[in-house]
């Protein structure tokens, strides 16, 4: 399929799955590979080899100002907690943004650029932060800093938030002993399950920008009966909270009293869609040779950034690039992209490696929109190839 010129490239990405979907069983506890082992530089023969460091990074907003104007958030960003190896503490990390009159944050960009394994999170979680609404602001920065923690000295709350939205891996054997109980009988084995209930998700107001979670405790009696049923931790969603013991009080086990037992419900974010680009009328005319370029080699396929996914949050990017005679792109560069630039950057390396069918003499300055879009609550996952050029 030829894609026009200035066309938008749609991603539809399923923003609703099905109930049964939402609530999910904890992972079955892994020791997770073998850590690497590695020589200290400078030791000596025979001393034991020091193996790296599992820790968990938590990044911590700092305060926002406009113009050197502190604006305090009415929703602060909260970024995910991420696993990382090693014990170095990160650098602090500043983003600037700019401030819609919604009190929505939009062009948020990192400064002094580098890749932060542990930071995915952070942008997403400042896209769907919330300010005050009224006149708009412009020249806005914050900056996060990181703390890493040994995985036994996580704090359980947040232990269970990485159980229930991991960021980066499966969570290991560590944080699943950090949130069960000291005393709890109900793992090794679990009990046999003969009916696990779930709230109607699909009746159940969301968070944009924000998915939903509820950590239930309970315990088993005689007959395979949930007792003693509460809600331990979450996002404190109290539909979310009542409907999660409601889904527990329902489930039924096998003979045999158990306690100590937990089991998480969650319930995806609701879209947050992206500002309105701007209009075709307001960009330059692309050029003939742009026009008339044939068909692609190979179409683009489109990649939703995850941590955008998760969080439900929609945007768009314009990018430019030339071609050459022989069809080869090069020169892709970001024109715009919304709500952060972390769509730009998903954008040029969608079209990074493509060719089109060769030409006399090649073309530049030729432009595509590219716009990322959750399919709405109800609708089924995309296909394989969820991407339509018109």
């Amino acid at each position: 399929m030829s894609m026009t010129r200035w066309s938008w490239a749609l991603l539809g990405i399923a923003a609703s799955m099905a109930a049964n979907a939402q609530g999910i069983k904890p992972a079955v506890v892994s020791p997770g590979p073998h850590p690497v082992r590695m020589q200290a530089l400078g030791a000596r023969p025979g001393m034991a080899p020091i193996a790296p460091q599992q820790t968990m990074t938590v990044w911590r907003a700092g305060a926002a100002t406009c113009r050197a104007e502190p604006v305090p958030p009415m929703r602060a960003p909260n970024p995910l907690p991420s696993l990382s190896w090693g014990t170095a503490s990160e650098a602090p990390l500043r983003f600037a943004f700019r401030i819609d009159e919604r009190g929505r944050p939009l062009g948020v960009r990192q400064l002094e650029r580098r890749y932060v394994a542990s930071a995915g999170d952070v942008a997403p979680a400042l896209a769907s932060a919330l300010f005050a609404p009224g006149r708009p602001r412009e020249g806005c920065t914050i900056d996060f800093t990181a703390e890493r923690m040994q995985l036994d000295q996580v704090p359980v709350g947040l232990a269970m938030a990485y159980t229930v939205f991991p960021t980066a891996g499966r969570p290991p054997a560590a944080l699943w002993q950090r949130i069960r109980p000291a005393d709890a009988t109900c793992y090794e084995p679990t009990p046999a399950l003969l009916n696990r209930a779930y709230p109607d998700f699909t009746a159940m107001d969301g968070e944009q920008g924000r998915p939903l979670w509820s950590m239930t405790g309970y315990d088993i009696d005689a007959g395979g009966r949930p007792v003693h049923v509460r809600t331990v931790d979450g996002s404190r969603s109290a539909l979310l909270d009542a409907a999660a013991r409601r889904a527990v009080e329902q489930s039924r086990f096998g003979k045999g009293a158990r306690h100590g037992c937990l089991y998480p419900y969650w319930k995806i974010a609701d879209p947050m869609a992206a500002p309105e680009p701007p209009s075709r009328d307001s960009a330059a005319a692309q050029s003939e040779a742009c026009k008339a370029l044939g068909e692609w080699v190979r179409a683009p396929r489109l990649s939703y950034p995850d941590n955008y996914r998760r969080r439900g949050i929609e945007g768009w990017a314009i990018v430019a690039y030339d071609v050459a005679p022989w069809g080869a792109l090069g020169n892709v560069r970001v024109i715009a992209s919304e709500p952060t630039s972390d769509f730009g950057d998903a954008a040029t390396a969608m079209f990074a490696g493509l060719s089109r069918k060769p030409s006399e003499a090649g073309a530049s300055g030729c432009v595509e929109r590219v716009r990322y879009v959750m399919s709405k609550p109800g609708t089924s996952r995309p296909s394989e190839d969820p991407a339509t050029l018109y």
